[in-house]
């Protein structure tokens, strides 16, 4: 079986390959050839560059006659495979991702255990901010969310409405996760976290 019909199977079968980088594929081959069989698989088609070293299988969309663009999260979440870093939605974009905000975000932010860093992507920004790893790496998925969207928010302007929401909308797993988690945050982070988790 080539190189790229192994990329390709491996795209098809693992749903965390939305977007994708030589490092996802590098017990296949040495890295220089994975290079070479993304590259060939770019120069047919089956496969697009998003920026440098970054890829995707665009997806058409019949009804509009163009290809999708691609998903910033995904994008992200390949970068960081990429360089072993922790990640989490941070800003307006874990607002979005919790449904606090309906607003498509315009740029797409996250808080990162890497450097400060931005990219570009199809004229869309997407924003690393540097955090130190234990902030979002000793925390649950759901409890790294509901942190970020607590200081985006901030502590004078987290509404009733906001606690309601968050406290209807989280399973009972998720609260229990997120008030041992919460323990570990600023006092006044966990004094929210207490009320969202009230029964």
């Amino acid at each position: 079986m080539s190189l790229q019909i192994q990329i390709l199977n491996r795209i098809k079968e693992d749903k965390k390959l939305g977007a994708f980088t030589a490092s996802d594929f590098i017990d296949l081959a040495k890295h220089d050839a994975i290079r070479k069989a993304l590259d060939r698989l770019e120069d047919t088609g089956e496969i697009r560059r998003i920026i440098r070293g970054v890829y995707d299988k665009p997806k058409f969309n019949t009804r509009f006659n163009m290809y999708e663009p691609p998903i910033i999260e995904d994008v992200a979440n390949a970068i960081a495979r990429q360089f072993n870093w922790y990640i989490c939605p941070s800003g307006n974009y874990a607002l979005n991702k919790l449904g606090l905000s309906t607003q498509v975000p315009a740029q797409y932010m996250f808080v990162s255990s890497g450097p400060y860093t931005t990219y570009l992507i199809e004229g869309t920004k997407l924003i690393f901010k540097h955090t130190t790893s234990r902030e979002i790496s000793d925390y649950s998925y759901v409890s790294q969310l509901v942190i970020q969207a607590i200081k985006t928010i901030g502590r004078q302007n987290i509404l009733p409405d906001d606690i309601i929401y968050l406290r209807k909308t989280l399973t009972l797993k998720d609260k229990d996760l997120l008030l041992q988690d919460g323990k570990k945050t600023n006092i006044w982070i966990y004094e929210v976290i207490k009320e969202i988790c009230e029964v």
